[in-house]
């Protein structure tokens, strides 16, 4: 009994316990994390790891039975610290290499959610977010509608006073368009000096919220030499109903309502009126 109560007994039982506890901790994260992992190669490493981590979980509960059955030394609580320090640098690695990944995974998904130009969602993000408001409203019976814009005469603008300057009045429109929204509505940048707006409410309210925005972009998205013609955005405005039950259907009607306002004079909202 007063062997099994030495101090190298009881540190080469106490190191060998926890490698083996680091090591499951190794081998539980390696297989959960293996799925996030964007590269399968990366992937596969994970596995591998976990596996190797199940051998030497084993080797240390074989080394805790083995050292109930023997005289311990300094030798041996030496190696057992080593094969500790050892685990412990794998798990912490294993760590690293995992927040490494989400945070990666987190940049590019914001660089494909978000327009890098004007901050607001990048249209494939937009057509995924509006598609699932569409059919929860045809679900709910909720209203819902869509506002289309598009820069009047922006080729002219830009060709007049450069790309920077014509970048310049897209953020100021984009920066109106999420002043003008509210929470729970979805701005996107829809093509190059075209935005899309769903607004969670009747028809009614989103020419509201169209007007607002047209009278603001005219009022301050001025260019540098404030004596030339202001800019100016013709908006569309339709509804979700029985004739425009999908997002496809919603935007192309309003698209058309936006060239109506063009042809009609442009810097004006047109809103369709079903029959």
């Amino acid at each position: 009994m007063e062997e099994f109560f030495t101090a190298p007994k009881l540190l080469e039982i106490g190191f060998n316990t926890l490698s083996a506890a680091t090591g499951l901790f190794v081998v539980v994260v390696a297989l959960r994390v293996a799925s996030s992992f964007t590269l399968s190669a990366h992937r596969r490493a994970m596995r591998v790891l976990a596996a190797a981590a199940v051998v030497v979980v084993a080797s240390e509960i074989a080394g805790v039975a083995a050292a109930l059955t023997r005289p311990s030394t300094l030798t041996d609580v030496a190696e057992e610290l080593a094969e500790l320090v050892a685990v412990a640098a794998g798990a912490a690695v294993l760590r690293y290499l995992y927040r490494a990944e989400l945070e990666e995974i987190s940049l590019l998904r914001r660089s494909a959610n978000v327009d890098g130009l004007t901050g607001v969602s990048s249209r494939s993000f937009f057509e995924r977010a509006a598609r699932r408001r569409v059919e929860q409203a045809m679900e709910n019976g909720t209203p819902l509608s869509c506002v289309l814009l598009d820069v009047d005469d922006f080729k002219t603008y830009n060709d007049s006073h450069g790309h920077d300057a014509g970048d310049e009045i897209l953020r100021c429109i984009a920066g109106i368009m999420r002043e003008s929204m509210r929470a729970d509505d979805l701005v996107g940048r829809y093509g190059g000096e075209e935005f899309v707006l769903l607004v969670n409410g009747d028809t009614e309210g989103a020419l509201e919220v169209a007007e607002r925005i047209r009278e603001t972009v005219q009022r301050e998205c001025v260019p540098e030499n404030p004596l030339e013609r202001p800019v100016t955005v013709s908006l569309g405005v339709v509804s979700l109903s029985d004739e425009t039950k999908s997002l496809e259907r919603l935007i192309a009607m309003a698209d058309a309502e936006m060239y109506r306002s063009k042809k009609t004079g442009k810097n004006k909202v047109s809103v369709f009126q079903s029959a």
